[in-house]
């Protein structure tokens, strides 16, 4: 699974902006007054204003397999990154995926991942920059708890998607596609990792190619 575009909202758009291009050094074009498209790679990752209360997400974007060390000392210099008291370090190695990764909050409480996937032959031996932020790589979807394991049932058979091979399925956690792309499933109000900020549900879109074909997926509802 590829994911090409990611539409979410914020209360914070201008601060975003400021934020994605000034600080992470990423390609910003401004669509309109309301609306930006962040350029990571190979996917775009769209926000548009809202005034409806403070919608927060987490995703993750893809780097090089190689370059896990080097992102956190450049990321050091420009934000706070996430201590992870299981790991006793603010890099998670997640054994059983063959991956690491970095964690931050962007401005508008965004929960931002930079994952490396050793299974992915990708390493580069050019210095670590934004020009390396391969792809949008996870999407967290957050479903309520009564209808969870409905809408994880609705998502694959909608879409064709499995379970990632790496992620047995947990009661409050899934994980569907593969290292190319995942959703990061989880029912509402689970902490995201490694964070203690319960997750919601807040409207976005994703657009994915999976299998030769294109999909649009949105939640709770298509957004413009």
């Amino acid at each position: 699974m590829k994911i090409k575009k990611l539409s979410l909202q914020t209360a914070y758009l201008k601060t975003l902006q400021e934020f994605y291009s000034s600080v992470l050094e990423l390609p910003v074009q401004q669509t309109d007054e309301k609306k930006i498209t962040i350029k990571t790679g190979a996917s775009d990752l769209i926000f548009a204003e809202t005034r409806t209360g403070e919608p927060f997400y987490h995703y993750a974007i893809n780097i090089p397999a190689n370059k896990i060390a080097e992102a956190k000392d450049w990321l050091s210099n420009k934000v706070k990154l996430l201590w992870m008291e299981d790991y006793k370090n603010d890099i998670a190695d997640f054994v059983n995926w063959h991956a690491k990764s970095v964690y931050f909050y962007d401005p508008a409480g965004n929960i931002v991942e930079l994952i490396a996937r050793f299974d992915l032959d990708n390493n580069t031996s050019e210095t670590f920059s934004s020009h390396q932020f391969l792809s949008v790589n996870e999407v967290g979807l957050v479903f309520t708890d009564e209808n969870f394991e409905e809408e994880i049932m609705s998502l694959q058979d909608s879409y064709s998607l499995s379970n990632f091979d790496k992620q047995p399925p947990l009661p409050k956690f899934r994980a569907i596609g593969d290292d190319h792309g995942l959703f990061v499933v989880v029912p509402e109000h689970r902490n995201w990792y490694p964070t203690d900020k319960p997750s919601e549900v807040f409207p976005m879109r994703v657009e994915f190619d999976h299998a030769a074909k294109s999909y649009k997926l949105g939640l709770p509802k298509i957004i413009q």
